[in-house]
């Protein structure tokens, strides 16, 4: 290899592909190992290295160079950046209608899982029978260059998810960062539709973005199919994925529902039942027994009811049987599956016997085929619960009022009824044995984690089961143990959010997340227990804080804040009045902030519940400060900080220190500041305090930055980053190496704060925060030039100062042109650097804007470096030239270069 790389120069390569490939071995990176560095599904590297795809400038600027190793070798950077640009300008796209190379792929060739942030596809653990040309014709359909939304329409049990997931697979590597998946089954409002899309990229909440600006902008920077399964319940949602397409160029949608969207851009593809063997009326048996076996409904028949018995086999014997029942069941996938999951049980001989006795669906109603479809898979379940025992019934319909699976623990809090109960038809004991055989007979699926196994239904089976336990009368006593039940885990998530085992009990709160919703919708409803409702929901809003869901949770505290009217209700609406007030300050509705939490002072001063009111003046505090109001911010912290020292409130102790120490350093008293936030953290260890060691860390470490004692900032800083990632919170892990990345710059270490901003590049792009990307790529940029490295210098600095014109961010983009000046001087066109240097001082001074400090102390070196380097007189003249410049007229400039 050593030997190599020494005859080969970056003009050897004539194609971007294969100085790729060679940078790649060179390197020791397989295609796998460079896509995980990049965020690249695997596959997709194939085709960069043929030629057959490009990477965006700012990826290939931003993550390709440090994996490739490439951040001191301008020559090698420059080469690849110029290839790049070329093999842009002669790719010639597909015509309309011409297939992709996906679609000439084998019907069971599907891709592997690429892992990313994003919600992978569903494993698919059996082959898919008779779908060959439904899967040719969707990927051919989708990989015109003109297509961006397909839905896959059909009546439920037809196999449109599984179909959806098998094309995903097969064209996941035709797209950078392959395909996602996201499951609307458990959404009940179409407003939650981005929300859930953003959950499924691994997008979290931050203050001040709507859902749809954060989805945008994670989704703008992609190219990727995203699954969308489930939608017919949210129609009216439907425009939503106009507004995501329309701001996402890279990115095709494939949908399944039961109804199509009815929106511009769609291409609908009907999924129709399996085919199957057509019946003589007048010889049954006319087909012969080979002819029947190419039938794929038949043959799913056989494959499922031989994962359940070993010992089935098709035989002259039973394949009429089983053919008559694909016939009665429609060709249905779902119905044929739960028909053949009875053969340990039935032969197919006695269930052709009980289809006829039992569910003589097909004599009923019309016979189009939709409504036909929707008897024939409604009949198969009836038949599967027929065949349940009472018990097993009971269970099933009870199960019905989870969201996004359950455990054993609640299955048997909620299906399960107490002794004392005059209604008592169910021991608590019974129903692990109960939901057992419900796995066992394929109306539950299990998922195995690493501490225990969750439950769940199809949704098909869900919403049957929901109407059975309409139908029974046992809706509003079941949905209201569920309350009960999740208030309950509420309390405790709370309690341990407060206490010990932090991160565990942030992701049973996370995992339980959609549960809890639904069990506070129903807390609303006439006949809900509000009681529990207002338990559930009091104590569900310190997860919603620390976890960022402030719109979310703000919207649904607002709502039970309306109906806590009553005297028993004052304990509850104390505690919510401040957390929504939180909330409300974090998406800097600041005016319902303060009012929130002024009347939850006086309702906790008059119950007397001094942690409540440590709480609620903690909050004042914060929307004082955000105010400019830090006489009343002090007040409220101090007599904050003496209720928590009177009551041994630790955590909440630490917090209140914390800020305090802020008020201090910006009243002058540094050394104040450092000591209280010193004894904050050692508060905060003592009670093992996860997040508010992670909050106290940063905030000594903004204070020594501030204080330009960076040895001491960073050291902070990073104890923050490793107590971040043990949380799980990205966005902090990011923040602290975008803090880091600057301390390193000012150090003059620009290897290292390189290595930070990238590594921040990459967190805020998985989670979709827009607002920080321009900063962190003009970071990059000062390393790049620092390194001689001009060529990914100037894109990513080009880069950054579009991505601030895009956010109308006036500071970010006088910077990018500071950091163009930089370039400019280490360039040795120093005239042109001390005019683009004039130009920025001159706005900088004019209009009271500040600079962040590596870009001040880049402005600095520019000026006082052209100095030395022009002479007074050039150096007048070209700090004149730069002040007579238009702003507008240079950023453009800069952008279209």
């Amino acid at each position: 290899m050593a030997g190599t790389s020494i005859s080969l120069s970056p003009e050897t390569f004539n194609n971007f592909g294969e100085l790729l490939r060679y940078l790649r071995e060179r390197a020791e990176l397989s295609q796998r190992e460079l896509a995980l560095h990049v965020g690249y599904h695997y596959s997709y590297m194939s085709r960069i290295e043929k030629n057959e795809r490009q990477p965006d400038s700012a990826t290939l600027m931003a993550r390709f160079i440090p994996a490739l190793g490439l951040e001191d070798e301008p020559k090698w950077t420059e080469r690849l950046l110029k290839l790049a640009a070329s093999e842009e300008k002669t790719m010639v796209p597909r015509k309309s209608g011409q297939p992709s190379a996906s679609s000439i792929l084998k019907a069971d060739s599907a891709l592997p899982v690429f892992a990313s942030p994003f919600n992978p596809l569903p494993l698919s653990l059996t082959p898919l029978l008779g779908r060959e040309r439904e899967t040719t014709t969707v990927t051919i359909i989708l990989s015109r260059p003109n297509v961006r939304l397909v839905t896959l329409v059909g009546p439920p049990g037809v196999g449109k998810t599984r179909l959806a997931i098998h094309v995903a697979n097969d064209l996941a590597g035709m797209f950078a960062h392959g395909a996602a998946f996201a499951d609307l089954s458990v959404v009940n409002d179409p407003n939650d539709l981005l929300t859930t899309l953003a959950t499924s990229l691994g997008i979290q909440e931050s203050s001040g973005d709507s859902v749809l600006t954060r989805l945008v902008s994670t989704l703008r920077q992609k190219n990727m199919l995203l699954v969308i399964d489930n939608f017919e319940h949210i129609l009216d949602a439907a425009g939503q994925l106009v507004q995501v397409l329309g701001n996402a160029p890279q990115v095709k949608i494939l949908v399944t529902s039961r109804e199509a969207l009815r929106i511009s851009g769609e291409h609908e593809f009907t999924v129709a039942p399996l085919s199957l063997p057509q019946k003589d009326e007048n010889d049954p048996n006319a087909l012969g027994s080979s002819q029947l076996m190419d039938y794929a409904a038949i043959q799913l028949f056989a494959q499922r009811a031989q994962a359940v018995d070993p010992d089935f086999h098709l035989t002259l014997d039973n394949l009429h049987a089983i053919a008559e029942i694909c016939r009665r069941l429609d060709g249905l996938p779902l119905a044929i599956e739960l028909a053949a999951a009875r053969s340990k049980l039935l032969t197919p001989q006695a269930m052709l016997a009980q289809l006829d006795r039992r569910l003589d669906w097909v004599a009923h109603g019309t016979r189009d085929s939709s409504t036909t479809s929707r008897q024939s898979l409604r009949g198969a379940i009836e038949w599967s619960h027929a065949l349940l025992s009472d018990a097993e019934r009971i269970v099933m319909r009870r199960l019905s009022v989870f969201s996004g699976g359950w455990t054993l623990r609640s299955a048997e809090a909620v299906c399960g009824d107490e002794d004392a109960d005059p209604n008592h038809v169910l021991r608590r004991a019974d129903v692990l044995d109960l939901l057992i055989q419900l796995v066992d007979k394929s109306l539950v699926i299990t998922e195995k984690q690493e501490n225990e196994t969750r439950f769940r239904f199809l949704e098909t089976i869900h919403e049957f089961a929901r109407k059975k336990l309409n139908d029974d009368g046992e809706e509003t006593k079941i949905k209201n143990r569920h309350l009960a039940h999740f208030a309950d885990l509420a309390e405790g998530v709370e309690s341990h959010l407060e206490g010990a085992d932090q991160v565990k009990w942030t992701q049973i709160g996370d995992q339980e997340h959609n549960n809890i919703r639904a069990a506070l919708a129903w807390g609303l409803r006439d006949g809900a227990s509000l009681q529990d409702g207002l338990r559930l929901v009091s104590s569900i809003s310190l997860f919603w804080v620390a976890r960022s869901y402030f719109r979310e949770g703000f919207d649904m505290a607002s709502k039970y804040l309306g109906r806590s009217t009553q005297p028993e209700h004052r304990l509850f609406r104390a505690k919510l009045l401040f957390r929504a007030g939180a909330m409300a300050g974090y998406i800097f509705d600041y005016a319902t902030a303060l009012k929130l939490c002024q009347q939850s002072i006086e309702l906790s001063r008059s119950l007397g519940n001094k942690h409540y009111l440590a709480n609620a003046l903690f909050y004042l505090s914060q929307i004082n400060v955000a105010l400019g109001q830090n006489r009343e911010a002090r007040a409220a912290l101090e007599e904050s900080i003496s209720l928590c020292w009177e009551e041994n409130y630790l955590q909440q102790l630490s917090i209140s220190l914390a800020g305090l120490a802020w008020i201090l350093y910006e009243d002058g008293d540094s050394e104040g500041a450092k000591s209280t936030l010193g004894e904050a953290l050692a508060i905060a260890t003592r009670a093992d305090d996860t997040w508010g060691i992670s909050h106290t860390l940063h905030s000594l470490g903004t204070i020594h930055r501030y204080s330009k004692e960076y040895d001491e900032a960073i050291k902070y800083m990073e104890r923050s980053h490793e107590v971040s990632a043990k949380i799980g919170n990205r966005q902090a892990q990011a923040t602290t190496l975008t803090n880091l990345s600057i301390f390193y710059n000012l150090k003059d270490d620009y290897a290292k704060s390189e290595q930070c901003a990238e590594r921040a590049f990459a967190i805020y792009q998985a989670i979709g925060s827009e607002h920080y990307l321009p900063f962190v790529m003009r970071m990059m940029g000062y390393a790049a030039i620092h390194a001689a490295n001009f060529a990914r210098a100037h894109v990513l600095i080009q880069e950054s100062l579009r991505g601030n014109r895009s956010l109308e961010d006036v500071a970010g983009q006088l910077a990018s042109v500071v950091a163009t000046a930089k370039c400019a001087f280490a360039e040795k066109d120093i005239r042109r650097a001390v005019s683009l240097g004039a130009l920025i001082e001159t706005h900088v001074k004019n209009d009271g804007i500040k600079l962040l400090e590596p870009d001040s102390k880049a402005l600095q070196e520019v000026l006082v470096g052209g100095r030395k380097k022009l002479g007074k007189s050039a150096y007048e003249a070209a700090y004149a030239e730069g002040k007579s410049l238009s702003l507008d007229d240079q950023i453009m400039r800069l952008i279209m270069e």
